[in-house]
């Protein structure tokens, strides 16, 4: 979401899918983006006080762990071996070329 909008703001050209927001999709990414941030702030908090091992709400330190998680893939290994969309749809073409030939 950000850094769609920050290519759209930079007018850089996104090339779109078969559905667009058009006008109101800057609208909507602005709202996406404050309510994924309300969202991630507001979720490790306890619904109940005083907070005990029953009452607890895990799905901070579950959404922590996974965020971590991801992070040390990206750096130990993910950053070889992921291929952007563009680029994957790229290498398909080519493949699909080189067999129809």
């Amino acid at each position: 979401m950000v850094f769609f909008l920050l290519a759209k703001l930079r007018g850089d050209h996104i090339p779109y899918g078969p559905f667009q927001l058009g006008r109101f999709g800057y609208v909507i990414n602005v709202f996406a983006i404050a309510y994924a941030i309300f969202i991630a702030i507001f979720l490790p908090f306890p619904p109940f006080l005083p907070v005990t091992a029953a009452n607890f709400n895990y799905g901070g330190p579950v959404m922590g762990f996974v965020i971590l998680f991801a992070i040390l893939d990206w750096l130990v290994s993910g950053h070889k071996r992921f291929k952007g969309p563009i680029e994957r749809s790229e290498i398909e073409m080519e493949d699909r070329n080189e067999t129809n030939a």
